[in-house]
């Protein structure tokens, strides 16, 4: 039953497409197309009116899909270009630096090379640096180490293949003999977790405040005549026969991003191991 239905409305369907095909060519077909038109006009214009609203809110939400995609790779585009201008900031301030540090060496220093400081040990009172150059770059135990203005902060302590580890003066294990500029008297310089101090300077020793402190070549191991700080103040008790010397250091040890080692210096003796905490 249900295939008959069906055959007979396709069939009917058929017969009237034929019809009206074979109308089309007769004289009264253009006033009834015509009088078709004008009935369906206003139903026309209706159910674009209805759909012009969908159709804007399909164009625009194609038009901000579009939008969004482009803002994005516009700030992805942006971000690579912060990123790189910042890169080559960093270049730039990184040359300038070891520039500086060469050129303040002066060529007296004899051979040196520079090295980017990777890490800092956070232990209270150690100040241990670990630089990018070791072994292959000509680093050996026992060479000093300079900062800005030529002046000595640390002496290197271990080397491996490609970095090494430089004690700062202000660690808590440093020891180096110093002198006084003016006076020319030798003292011990060491450090701790009040910055640098100098030893077994004499109560009476005249001159000290304010004077400069400058490595010693006594012992044999650091180069003499290397910058290290100035004396800014000294305090002694009562039957004490030395006198407490406070000292401010040149550089500045906790901005320190770049040194110059003395690869040329070879220490007369072997230098003190590096402690452990």
């Amino acid at each position: 039953m249900l295939v008959r239905r069906t055959t007979t409305w396709l069939s009917g369907l058929v017969l009237l497409g034929l019809a009206l095909l074979g109308s089309s060519t007769l004289p009264i077909a253009t006033p009834v197309e015509e009088r078709a038109l004008l009935l369906a006009a206003p139903v026309v214009r209706a159910v674009e009116d209805a759909l012009r609203p969908v159709a804007a809110v399909v164009l625009n939400a194609r038009e901000t899909r579009a939008l969004a995609e482009s803002n994005a790779a516009l700030r992805l585009e942006n971000a690579r270009l912060a990123s790189e201008v910042t890169l080559l900031r960093e270049r730039v301030q990184a040359n300038v630096q070891i520039d500086a540090l060469v050129a303040e060496a002066g060529r007296e220093a004899g051979a040196h090379i520079t090295a980017p400081v990777l890490l800092r040990d956070p232990t209270p009172g150690r100040d241990i640096l670990v630089v990018g150059r070791g072994r292959d770059a000509g680093i050996r135990v026992g060479q000093p180490a300079l900062g800005p203005g030529a002046t000595l902060v640390g002496v290197v302590t271990r080397v491996d293949e490609r970095s090494s580890r430089v004690r700062l003066l202000t660690d808590r294990a440093s020891a180096v003999v110093a002198v006084l500029e003016r006076s020319r008297e030798p003292v011990a310089l060491s450090g701790g977790v009040d910055g640098l101090r100098l030893e077994f300077v004499p109560v009476g020793t005249a001159g000290v405040e304010g004077d400069t402190i400058l490595s010693s070549a006594l012992g044999g191991q650091l180069p003499a005549g290397l910058p290290i700080g100035r004396v800014t103040g000294t305090s002694a008790q009562d039957g004490e026969l030395f006198q407490r010397v406070r000292i401010e250091p040149f550089a500045d040890y906790r901005r320190l991003e770049h040194v110059l080692i003395l690869v040329e210096f070879r220490p007369a003796t072997g230098p003190l191991p590096e402690s452990t905490p």
